[in-house]
């Protein structure tokens, strides 16, 4: 639970700051929806061959236990998350950090 816990608290702050800070991360849906597929599909084949490879592991009982092949919900709601948290912060830093020069 604390996992889902820490990601829905980075997908609110991200809100957050994407509206506060006026950050549009898209042009249009199209580059959302590729940009959105593209990093989602690459984490999850890295992330499932990793697991299927038995570099690392989610233990039944730290997650929600609702897998979707050999990863918890969880993990792939990191892939939908963490790259919008990422993506929003780099936009604020860069256009801060523009504004300077």
């Amino acid at each position: 639970m604390e996992y889902l816990t820490i990601l829905l608290l980075f997908f609110l702050v991200t809100l957050f700051l994407e509206h506060k800070y006026q950050v549009h991360l898209y042009h249009n849906r199209r580059e959302r929806f590729l940009i959105i597929t593209f990093f989602f599909l690459v984490g999850i084949i890295w992330d499932t061959f990793a697991v299927w490879r038995g570099h690392w592991a989610f233990p039944l009982g730290k997650t929600l236990n609702i897998r979707i092949g050999l990863l918890p919900l969880e993990e792939y709601l990191f892939f939908l998350i963490i790259p919008f948290f990422t993506l929003t912060v780099y936009k604020i830093m860069d256009a801060k950090l523009s504004k300077r020069r």
